[in-house]
């Protein structure tokens, strides 16, 4: 969209059909839009954020500084209003979010993750950022804060997207009045995941609230991980193809930027289908490989592309390439860039159509939920968080989503 004064004048008219897919594509999607512009914590230092003390900042790029602590925060302000005394982060990674709900908010966190050297890795960040917060609470003669502040709990296990794990709904200590009111979280749960997420919270009594940021759409089972709710089973038409919830988890505002720049690094997905058709021509059955760890595609040529692409998924980068067949390829560059653009135009509305559906789901079985934008889209892509509990909170939701001060 042209900026306020600026006028922009394009070759050719566009298409009504176009104009009006594209008005409707943006009418129907949830808006991603939170309640600021630019986040004020990056103001001063584009990489580090002004709202995390430096030991929390250390090991954390700043996209993660920025989802921890916007996550967290919500976190800690539906514990208070929900009466939690547990938080369960699910799939925590190395813990980074864990470490800032535990140490830096004073909450109670058990962290589960199934990859083991995530887990040794998160304990050894535990115990580097206690010796560093003691030695800045000395340094400047700090009172320590009130209260007790313990590192998260760390488990190994793999929460099956189809069953109910105990691990994950038993209590850190013993409660005398009640037992355990929990919490269950996911930053950024992939796949299967944030349905399973969803699945504890609808069947376990002592789960009372969530705060799950979902991804990797493609990775849902099908069927199991859509359509949840039967308002969505309903539509003729629901189902989403693998390509359809694979476009949802690109990054609509950075591939828009990228237009705008009409800069080389557009090439990529021209090479990336090059490289496809070769694929395709030498093992048929390998569909959808992930070639990842390509520098610099830009400056390669794309044969050169093709060879690396080839060795990255398990094929000869040797076999014998028609370069003329490639470089009438390369030519269509531009129709590559229009049809992944229309591809993306349609990304909010398919992730829009995965989110409702769970949230009619939560609904449907009297849970009350809510979608926040939580994250900048421009640092987190996927950015909506579904927020349920499991008794109303009437106006008290409104005080989950507030203004980046």
């Amino acid at each position: 969209m042209p900026a306020e004064g600026e006028v922009v004048r394009y070759r050719s008219v566009w298409p009504l059909t176009l104009l009006a897919l594209k008005s409707t594509a943006s009418a129907l999607a949830f808006t991603r839009t939170p309640g600021f512009q630019t986040p004020s914590e990056f103001l001063e230092n584009p990489s580090q954020s002004s709202r995390l003390t430096a030991p929390f900042r250390k090991h954390v790029r700043p996209k993660k500084q920025h989802e921890i602590r916007r996550l967290g925060e919500l976190v800690k302000k539906l514990s208070d209003l929900t009466g939690c005394t547990q938080v369960v982060d699910v799939g925590s990674g190395q813990g980074h979010l864990s470490r800032f709900m535990s140490l830096g908010l004073g909450l109670k966190v058990k962290s589960i993750e199934g990859d083991r050297r995530l887990v040794e890795r998160a304990r050894r960040l535990d115990r580097e950022l206690l010796l560093a917060l003691e030695k800045a609470r000395k340094r400047t003669a700090q009172v320590a804060p009130p209260g007790p502040r313990c590192s998260p709990q760390h488990v190994v296990r793999w929460v099956e997207p189809a069953a109910l794990c105990d691990e994950l709904l038993l209590p850190l200590e013993h409660s005398p009045r009640g037992g355990a009111r929990l919490l269950l979280t996911g930053l950024h749960a992939c796949g299967d995941l944030s349905v399973a997420l969803l699945r504890h919270f609808c069947c376990c009594p002592e789960v009372v609230a969530l705060a799950s940021v979902g991804c990797c759409y493609m990775k849902l089972s099908d069927p199991g991980g859509y359509p949840l709710s039967q308002w969505v089973a309903a539509l003729p038409g629901c189902e989403l193809s693998y390509r359809l919830r694979e476009g949802a988890c690109h990054a609509l505002e950075e591939y828009a930027g990228r237009l705008q720049s009409a800069g080389p690094g557009l090439r990529s997905h021209c090479y990336r289908a090059a490289l496809e058709t070769v694929i395709r021509r030498a093992q048929p059955t390998l569909r959808r490989p992930g070639v990842q760890g390509i520098p610099r595609v830009h400056e390669l040529k794309i044969e050169e592309y093709v060879q690396r692409g080839l060795q990255r998924v398990g094929l000869d980068p040797q076999l014998p390439l028609s370069l003329a067949a490639l470089q009438a390829q390369q030519a269509q560059e531009n129709r590559v860039v229009a049809f992944f653009s229309l591809a993306l135009l349609l990304a909010p509305l398919v992730e829009t159509l995965i989110l409702l559906d769970r949230l009619l789901h939560l609904q449907e079985q009297g849970f009350h939920a809510e979608l926040l934008p939580i994250f900048s889209p421009e640092l987190s892509p996927r950015n909506l968080a579904l927020v349920a509990t499991k008794r109303p909170l009437g106006q008290a939701f409104s005080v989950l989503e507030t203004e980046d001060g």
